[in-house]
């Protein structure tokens, strides 16, 4: 059963169209400026403990709870809606959710299934925002193994040290175009994605254009997976892992994303992919 859908792409090396592909190292890329464009709402107070079998520290999906986010990149700035529209319970309980690109004008409404409070199938929503500038087409996922986001229960018995992972696949081919004006690389249909989460429970003051928050959870997050690199003689497999950085308000979500590394696997040779992104929390409202 289809759990997610993913705008997915990346950016890759080039590469020559007779000789063995040579892919330069990134040096020297400069970090974009983000400019606020939409006034900051005062830091909202997070709820204490939990109101719901949905209602996740990471992604808590009360009906009517909504999210806006700028994503700011090398080529500018994008603007996306999270919203938790409606629950629509049948063998298991089902939150209905909608994600909005607002920039290019294009939606899209998915099924996540709760579990005691722990989320299992959120889509990954993240990485398409993170990735935006390089999406060639639509990147649909579905789920299947492990959970998203814990329960509540989970990170207070772990006292907020905890580290787990989820095991998503494609359902079907994915292309995705190079920038650069090199070869360009797809993922076939049911590969694997592997998804991965780290706390130590540390908290750390972060602003963003919805406010200040004093102690947002530092959580590093790891996305891999299997793409071939297409050439004149034909493909090479490769292997792409994001590294990223992400802050969490218990009971509000993610307040803030970015890319730290994105090192590129072929053959015997590794590459860091140069990609500057960063998603910041622009206003939330609570469907309390």
């Amino acid at each position: 059963m289809k759990k997610g859908r993913l705008f997915f792409t990346v950016i890759i090396f080039m590469l020559t169209a007779c000789n063995a592909p040579f892919i330069p190292a990134a040096t020297n890329i400069a970090v974009p400026t983000f400019t606020a464009t939409v006034p900051p709402t005062p830091t909202l107070t997070p709820t204490p403990v939990p109101t719901g079998p949905c209602d996740n520290p990471l992604v808590p999906l009360s009906i009517g709870n909504q999210w806006k986010y700028r994503v700011t990149t090398e080529s500018g700035e994008k603007f996306y809606m999270l919203k938790a529209v409606e629950r629509q319970d049948d063998a298991n309980i089902v939150m209905l959710v909608e994600f909005t690109n607002e920039t290019d004008s294009i939606s899209l409404k998915e099924s996540v299934v709760c579990r005691d409070g722990a989320i299992e199938n959120f889509p990954l929503f993240v990485m398409d925002m993170l990735l935006s500038d390089y999406l060639r087409k639509f990147f649909n996922t579905y789920h299947d193994t492990g959970n998203y986001a814990p329960a509540y229960a989970a990170f207070v018995k772990n006292n907020w040290n905890m580290e787990w992972r989820a095991e998503y696949l494609t359902e079907d081919r994915v292309y995705l175009k190079n920038p650069q004006g090199g070869s360009d690389m797809f993922v076939v249909e049911s590969s694997p994605i592997h998804i991965s989460f780290q706390t130590d429970g540390s908290r750390e003051a972060v602003t963003v254009p919805a406010g200040e928050f004093s102690q947002a959870l530092k959580i590093t997050h790891r996305f891999t997976m299997t793409p071939t690199i297409t050439l004149p003689t034909g493909g090479m497999d490769g292997f792409l892992t994001v590294y990223t950085t992400q802050w969490y308000e218990p009971y509000v979500g993610l307040v803030r994303t970015q890319i730290d590394s994105m090192p590129l696997k072929t053959g015997m040779q590794e590459f860091n992919v140069p990609i500057k992104s960063v998603i910041e929390l622009v206003e939330f409202l609570s469907g309390r």
